[in-house]
């Protein structure tokens, strides 16, 4: 068994490598030409992979974190891709029932990061890095799946409102895989705080979406 696990390890990490770089030059690259559209099929794929051999390797290995994260980093990507087959939901275009399906159990897995938190907040050692990651990312998973599941139920005002959702879920996406694989280095070659590389990423490009978000309204509402 532990060699078959390791195999999947190996898928994983490779799958991994192939998203991070393809998904930086899906971001880099004009958005809505043929290097861009490319990168990010290549990027979608390999996240596909990155999280079927995630949850197995964290169901193996009783990992808790990798098990939660793969569904949140994965979620955002299949909502990404699955928004530019719904650009019409402001029309009063209906989403697909794995649409419900997907945002469901993303919220569910989330859900469970929140229970986490509240363990490591009522053990007799409080584990505060534990607890503040956990509420961290349970609470901005099952935001992201309200925030996605929002427009099935109340139609978009906005035409564009498609773009916004799609940089904002594949970004999210990125930034989930990016902790994975930099918490990863750093657990191997202990060179900073675990906690802080686990938040890093998310502090560093959380703002950088809501300034592309922002720029992307300023653009549309100015035509």
């Amino acid at each position: 068994m532990n060699y078959i696990v390791q195999n999947i390890l190996y898928v994983h990490i490779c799958a991994g490598a192939i998203a991070i770089l393809s998904g930086a030059v899906a971001i880099s690259s004009t958005k809505g030409k043929g290097t861009h559209q490319k990168a990010g099929k290549i990027y979608s794929v390999a996240m596909l992979v990155v999280f079927i051999t995630g949850i197995t390797i964290a169901s193996y290995k009783f990992n808790k974190f990798l098990f939660l994260i793969a569904f949140i980093s994965y979620y955002s990507v299949f909502a990404g891709v699955r928004i530019l087959k719904l650009k019409k939901l402001h029309k009063g275009q209906e989403a697909r029932w794995f649409d419900w399906l997907a945002g469901s159990i993303n919220f569910i897995a989330n859900f469970s990061f929140v229970c986490m938190a509240v363990y490591y907040a009522v053990t007799p050692d409080i584990n505060v890095p534990g607890v503040l990651l956990s509420a961290g990312f349970g609470l901005g998973g099952m935001y992201l799946s309200y925030i996605n599941m929002k427009p099935f139920i109340s139609k978009p005002e906005k035409a564009y409102h498609w773009y916004t959702y799609h940089l904002g879920n594949m970004m999210g996406g990125y930034i989930a895989t990016f902790t994975a694989f930099f918490s990863t280095m750093v657990t191997r070659f202990e060179f900073m705080n675990p906690f802080l590389a686990f938040a890093l990423p998310s502090l560093i490009g959380i703002p950088f979406i809501i300034y592309w978000t922002n720029k992307t309204e300023l653009k549309f509402n100015t035509k």
